[in-house]
């Protein structure tokens, strides 16, 4: 019983303690990143979908301390697993919802023509970071396991529209991102 109530207070305070850094802005998704390739997604080919990785460095925070690697998984598939949302304080230079609408709609119309589901390879590998943006608006997907895992574009563009919508200026914040339950991942968006 000792044990788990000292794991529920320690797991209280990092939630906190993480929560308390993303309030102040867009976290680093990665030392050192390289990009690996460039494309143009959509019914319109006007988003641009870069694919990068952080060249084997340390995966750093807004504070530019390393953050560990987590361990290997048995699951690949996190498709529609649960995220927790997480906005910026306000500041000016949050991205356009609309911008945004135009991701979200380019990731529905992959998901119809090239297929539903796409991997994001093992953390430092060549493609665990996949980024799309449009004018205003940039979103990212961040594998941070050490495993590659497969999701669905369909989730991403949900997200795109709840964290565009529900992280916007009117809603006195400037931007977010919804990191899994489990730390494997996380979707951000932000101004471009």
């Amino acid at each position: 019983m000792l044990f788990s109530q000292l794991f529920f207070v320690a797991a209280t305070l990092l939630s906190a303690a993480s929560a308390a850094l993303i309030a102040h802005g867009p976290i680093a998704a990665c030392a050192n990143e390289q990009v690996v390739d460039t494309a143009y997604i959509g019914a319109n080919k006007d988003v641009k979908l870069t694919l990068s990785h952080c060249a084997n460095a340390p995966l750093v925070n807004a504070h530019g301390e390393a953050v560990s690697h987590l361990a290997k998984r048995q699951s690949a598939n996190v498709c529609g697993n649960a995220c927790n949302t997480y906005c910026w304080a306000p500041a000016a230079g949050g991205p356009t919802t609309s911008d945004c609408t135009v991701i979200a709609d380019a990731l529905l119309y992959e998901s119809q023509n090239t297929g539903v589901f796409f991997n994001a390879t093992a953390f430092g590998t060549a493609t665990n970071k996949i980024t799309m943006t449009y004018n205003t608006c940039e979103t990212f997907f961040l594998n941070q396991d050490t495993s590659s895992i497969t999701y669905c574009r369909t989730e991403w563009s949900k997200l795109v529209n709840w964290l565009a919508s529900d992280c916007s200026a009117a809603n006195n914040a400037h931007g977010g991102l919804c990191v899994a339950t489990d730390q494997r991942w996380y979707v951000q968006v932000q101004h471009n």
